[in-house]
């Protein structure tokens, strides 16, 4: 039997003193690992402000961490650094026991009839969006998907109408959200950490009024905002999430919603905008989907090519991220390697999105890989992790999906674009976030549209 090797002995030269890896990937959200990877293979060590990190990459190693061994780490301990004084401790920052009781509670608000029941309002703001945009010269994409996606999460998540409200939780969320990156965490007013905090209490405090107001209302079963179902959410023990539970899941499923999807569509409508064989192959199944009628919930499901592009649009650029990380509480023996508590292990998925032995030619985007016969992301269970997997995968998956697939219809629809810069400047890019803010479209109504 091999004797295994420490944690220590993994490649990597751990980077600068104190600082380590840490201003590298910041800069490019983890992109920049795909180059330890090139050097140094599917296990490897990063020093990260003074800590000690082991990158695995494989979905061997995805399904270790996310399934098998999952009590063998936290998600606590891996996302508290970055996370906690920003969004306080949603359901992504527990473990066990506690992330069961509370994933339970949380779930009546993310499944069958209540999904079905945001379409309407979803459906609502993005033609609104669309119209709007179709007035403007150029908009920038990234920037504006992240308003559109925000407006629906405010809608959707906290069930705030009226304009002044939205825009006001609109800033709010923005100054929060600006503090994440803050390396110098100094709460003072003339800071950028210190204004995120103050955010933060404002956004809070308009949170728990709202809840107030809600449960002196009563009737929180009829309504279908996430809130309230929140709110009306008891398990067979009586026990209910309590309001401060309730903010925190609030501040970060914005979060989520406005990052995630943001960044898939504006990646989507780059790629259409550069292969008109696509753009028409989709644009044919809407017609046979929906017959040219106006898009209802139930065409959704039927959208099947559609399903295949967003899979790759998951594959490609990783709209979640390119690691999840988890702090070890048990040592894990993996790949001839002992990675003992204390340590924090990265799940590397967005490099296993790109390996050859399970994608062909991974760095050609191809929706057809995720089409029967070939289903490349079947073959392996825990190959395609871009919304995570196990017990912590994401639970507004399907909230997500939805919304993604109604714009794109809508898009197709009713509408033609342009984006610049040109795809081929564009193409094979390392670093996705690096050009996103740069991106520009133009979109134009076509006249045979029907949308009012």
């Amino acid at each position: 039997m091999t004797e295994l090797k420490l944690a220590q002995q993994m490649p990597h030269c751990m980077g600068l003193p104190i600082i380590g890896d840490t201003l590298e990937l910041m800069a490019t959200q983890g992109w920049t690992l795909t180059k330890q990877y090139e050097r140094c293979g599917s296990v490897f060590k990063l020093r990260i402000l003074g800590k000690n990190y082991a990158v695995l990459v494989g979905p061997e190693a995805n399904r270790l961490i996310l399934q098998d061994k999952a009590d063998y780490v936290s998600s606590y301990l891996g996302l508290q650094p970055f996370m906690e004084h920003i969004f306080g401790r949603p359901m992504m920052l527990q473990d066990g026991d506690t992330h069961s009781q509370t994933r339970r509670l949380m779930a009546p608000a993310f499944h069958g009839k209540a999904i079905a029941s945001y379409f309407e309002i979803m459906q609502q703001v993005i033609e609104d969006s669309l119209k709007r945009w179709a007035t403007q010269d150029v908009i920038f994409l990234k920037a504006s998907f992240n308003q559109l996606a925000l407006r629906i999460g405010i809608r959707l998540l906290l069930g705030v109408q009226p304009e002044d409200q939205i825009e006001q939780v609109e800033n709010w969320y923005n100054t929060l959200v600006n503090g994440v990156s803050a390396l110098l965490r100094v709460n003072l007013p003339f800071t950028k950490y210190g204004r995120s905090q103050t955010a933060r209490r404002q956004l809070k405090a308009f949170l728990q009024g709202i809840i107030e107001e809600r449960q002196r209302q009563g009737k929180l079963n009829t309504s279908y905002d996430v809130l309230s179902l929140f709110l009306a959410s008891v398990d067979e023990l009586g026990n209910a999430l309590s309001t401060s539970q309730v903010i925190d899941e609030l501040i970060h499923l914005i979060n989520a919603a406005h990052f995630t999807t943001a960044t898939a569509l504006t990646w989507a409508m780059v790629e259409l905008a550069a292969r008109p064989e696509l753009r028409m192959r989709l644009q044919e199944e809407l017609v046979e989907v929906t017959l040219d009628e106006p898009l209802n919930v139930g065409h959704l499901k039927y959208l099947n090519y559609m399903t295949y592009f967003l899979k790759e649009i998951e594959r490609f650029y990783n709209p979640s991220g390119v690691v999840l990380l988890r702090g070890v509480v048990k040592e894990i023996n993996y790949a001839g390697y002992r990675i003992p508590p204390g340590w924090t292990i990265m799940v590397a998925q967005g490099l296993t999105h790109f390996l050859p032995e399970i994608y062909k030619d991974p760095r050609c985007f191809d929706p057809e890989r995720f089409a029967p016969p070939r289903e490349e992301d079947k073959k392996v269970p825990f190959s395609l992790v871009g919304f995570g997997g196990g017990e912590h995968a994401c639970i507004g998956m399907e909230f997500a999906k939805m919304e993604m697939k109604i714009f794109l219809a809508t898009l197709l629809q009713c509408y033609d674009w342009t984006v610049t810069p040109d795809y081929s400047m564009l193409a094979g890019v390392a670093v996705p976030p690096s050009v996103e803010q740069q991106l520009q479209t133009r979109i134009t109504r076509r006249r045979s549209a029907k949308l009012d």
